[in-house]
């Protein structure tokens, strides 16, 4: 058939122009989603978009952990800390003789003081957070958005399909360099740090994008693109030169028509979107603001474990469901603001935490299968000539 052909790269009309990008079968595609080699990783990784929200709505969710806040040891490690804090000033109140002097109501407004200071502020943070993650799932949409846009515009002006797919793999190079090399300084964070020239974690980039999608990009691609810093972004200084190759040659409408700044307005969008998400990255809320507010939480924790430690050595002067409800209102109360820290934090660092981070390959991947599709579909129209542009 002639699409496969034109879609495995046998173009009759330019026999010694490889296909730049390998498109295959959707079968072909389903194989490879199983392909334990290629997507062990993806399988491996956990997906915190993916869940069902009918769970949420019963008392199942009491008892979810994984994925969870409270599946953290670092809460559980302040917790316990706090326990054997309150154990000890239980002791020392219960013991000491002058214990009694004490007023009890007096400690629990101590231990309360920071309550709504501390909440007012995790709000604040825990919104800034939830608008810097969706920020960025917005521009890598946008990115992958791109592509598919480019692609369409390619397929309504009849290009050929060895320069579709060519304006295809550069976006797809992008969108998965661009992720690499997030994930990468991400979970390496000191070493890309000390790594000031960028040798290292280029290397590491280039060596997972050929474990995840072998011949994406050829050797001469390579060898330009490889030196660069920010190669996503430079993917897409590809595309511009080749639209206005193909403009020249009259492959498309000429750089003064509407049709061509459509085109380019994709790249544009393309490439804003990825210095987005790069800044979003980079410029994280300041050390000095993080610091106060866990430093805050902290520290609420530890005067909650005092004050209801006190209380519990008190017992003889005070009702037992007097101390109980004091220690499920404030000692329960700093344990939900440990997990809205943590919660807070991880959703704060979109391609870092391991239970807030955006499934960025799954989002590749099905752009791919989106591209494949496409570039069927535009080879065999129903009932109508594919357009030729060039022949006009």
């Amino acid at each position: 058939m002639a699409a496969n052909d034109q879609l495995d790269g046998t173009d009759p009309e330019s026999p010694s122009l490889e296909p730049l990008v390998e498109t295959v079968s959707m079968s072909s595609y389903r194989t490879l989603a199983r392909d334990p080699a290629l997507n062990k990783a993806d399988e491996d990784e956990w997906d915190s978009t993916v869940y069902e929200t009918e769970g949420m709505m019963s008392w199942a969710a009491l008892f979810m952990w994984h994925g969870c806040a409270w599946d953290n040891t670092s809460i559980w490690k302040s917790m316990g800390v706090g326990m054997i804090a309150m154990i000890i000033t239980c002791a020392f109140g219960y013991f000491y003789p002058d214990a009694v002097l004490v007023e009890p109501s007096q400690i629990v407004r101590f231990g309360s003081f920071l309550t709504g200071f501390v909440g007012l502020l995790l709000g604040f943070f825990l919104s800034s957070a939830m608008n810097r993650w969706f920020s960025c799932v917005s521009e890598f949409l946008t990115l992958l958005e791109a592509v598919r846009s480019m692609q369409m515009q390619m397929a309504s002006l009849g290009v050929e399909q060895h320069r579709v797919q060519t304006l295809a793999r550069y976006g797809t190079l992008s969108a998965w360099l661009l992720h690499l090399s997030l994930e990468l300084e991400s979970n390496d964070q000191a070493d890309f740090l000390a790594d000031t020239s960028g040798k290292v974690r280029r290397e590491q980039v280039w060596k997972q994008l050929e474990l995840l999608r072998p011949g994406l990009v050829k050797d001469d691609e390579k060898e330009l693109l490889y030196s660069q810093g920010e190669c996503y972004g430079l993917v897409w200084t590809f595309v511009a030169t080749l639209i206005g190759q193909m403009s020249q040659d009259g492959e498309i409408p000429p750089v003064a028509s509407p049709t061509f700044v459509r085109i380019l307005g994709i790249v544009d969008d393309a490439y804003s979107s990825i210095r987005e998400v790069r800044s979003l990255h980079m410029v994280k809320p300041p050390f000095i603001y993080i610091h106060t507010l866990a430093f805050l939480v902290h520290m609420n924790n530890i005067i909650t474990s005092f004050s209801c430690g006190i209380s519990l050595g008190l017992t003889k002067t005070r009702s037992m469901t007097s101390i109980l409800a004091d220690w499920m209102i404030h000692y329960a109360l700093g344990l939900m603001y440990l997990a809205l820290l943590e919660l807070a934090v991880s959703i704060a660092q979109p391609f870092t935490h391991h239970h807030a981070r955006i499934p960025a390959k799954r989002l590749i991947r099905k752009m791919e299968r989106d591209l494949n599709s496409a570039a069927i579909i535009a080879d065999n129209p129903p009932f109508w000539d594919r357009p030729d542009f060039k022949s006009t």
